[in-house]
């Protein structure tokens, strides 16, 4: 159990920073940056505000341009199955390959920094202490979305099994005929479903993302002021996340050689901890494993949730670097997120309290 006194910092902290949204870029986010850097200096860090530029355009237009593109050629699929065309089944197959290995590998890109439309600046929060190997990451930036996310991963979902379907049930079909109609015919309705609830997700301003992501950044800050945070530590507040995580993928590419990220992003008060990973790093998973057991907290190690973005994975897959994220929620903290009811009048400060704890015992252990 933690003390009373850090669940109170703790709830104190994710009050003001979610007080307003924090667009990235905004003087709201401006403000609640400065905020951070004020408890990291208090704490004996060195400060540094990194300006960036990039390209708001892809995280606001390429999820429903992607979506109804998918959708459309789904059910286009599925018609031409129908018809007894057997190309279809190949082609409704490179629709399931295609988006899944952009997804993987657009993060470790720098497409978000180049792409020259809806150009926008904004910056990060570097904080050392002596000289780090390892980093305690959480995005400050917030984002409301006109589908909440636990909607619009459903339309995700059923875009990839429409896909699935038609690549199954054409086949079947051109073996054995009539059959498989059904299919394909729940593949159309799956894809119209896919394309209208993803497609229509556009990017807005009205969230005040306390539990994402003010939550995560309390908790950085809290293991980082902790007596038991080891003395050479890197602190890393990001902006920009919630747009293709374009403060990470600036920042990574000026960083160490070798280093460890421990990123935080959303920690509800109810629901398990998880330590989510794209390429499971083996040592960082024994040390989460064997802190959350000493500390009492159930933990479950995992691969990232699908249709989730966080900054771990623009450190993931390089050589020499390992990036988890550490979060908790459930299906409930999906529905609110990304939307005005993630206010902090929801979070009693319990849970980023905990998860602080969990960083800083981590972060001793891999140092």
């Amino acid at each position: 159990m933690v003390h009373a006194e850090l669940v109170e910092r703790a709830k104190s902290l994710i009050d003001d920073l979610a007080k307003t949204p924090r667009f990235a870029g905004s003087a709201e986010e401006t403000t609640a940056r400065a905020r951070c850097r004020h408890e990291l200096e208090q704490a004996g860090f060195t400060c540094e505000e990194l300006p960036f530029a990039y390209s708001q355009w892809l995280a606001r237009w390429a999820v429903p341009v992607v979506s109804f593109a998918i959708g459309f050629i789904v059910y286009a699929m599925s018609r031409l199955a129908l018809a007894g065309n057997t190309i279809a089944s190949p082609l409704a197959l490179l629709v399931i390959w295609w988006p899944a290995r952009m997804s993987a590998v657009t993060p470790q890109r720098n497409w978000v920094l180049t792409f020259p439309w809806s150009r926008a600046t904004s910056a990060n929060l570097e904080a050392r202490r002596g000289s780090p190997a390892v980093w305690l990451v959480a995005h400050l930036d917030s984002k409301s979305q006109t589908v909440p996310m636990l909607l619009r991963i459903t339309g995700t979902v059923s875009l990839y099994l429409a896909a699935l379907l038609v690549t199954l049930g054409g086949l079947a079909f051109s073996i054995w005929g009539s059959i498989a109609e059904p299919a394909l015919l729940i593949a159309q309705y799956l894809a119209i479903l896919g394309a209208l609830t993803a497609g229509l997700c556009f990017v807005r301003n009205k969230s005040p993302g306390a539990v994402d992501n003010a939550s995560g950044v309390a908790a950085v800050l809290l293991a980082a002021q902790s007596p038991d945070a080891p003395a050479s530590l890197g602190v890393l507040i990001t902006s920009g996340e919630e747009l293709g995580l374009a403060g990470a993928v600036a920042w990574a590419r000026k960083a160490p050689d070798e280093l460890v990220i421990l990123n935080c992003d959303t920690v509800d008060e109810a629901g398990t901890y998880r330590c989510m990973y794209q390429s499971q790093p083996v040592r960082v998973a024994v040390v989460a494993e064997t802190a959350a057991k000493r500390l009492g907290l159930p933990l479950k190690l995992g691969r990232m949730i699908p249709g989730i973005m966080a900054d771990s994975m623009v450190f993931a897959n390089r050589w020499r670097w390992s990036a988890v994220t550490l979060s908790r929620g459930a299906l409930p903290t999906l529905a609110r997120i990304h939307t005005r009811r993630d206010n902090s009048s929801t979070l009693t400060g319990e849970g980023a309290a905990h998860a602080s704890a969990l960083l800083s015992a981590m972060a001793k252990e891999l140092s």
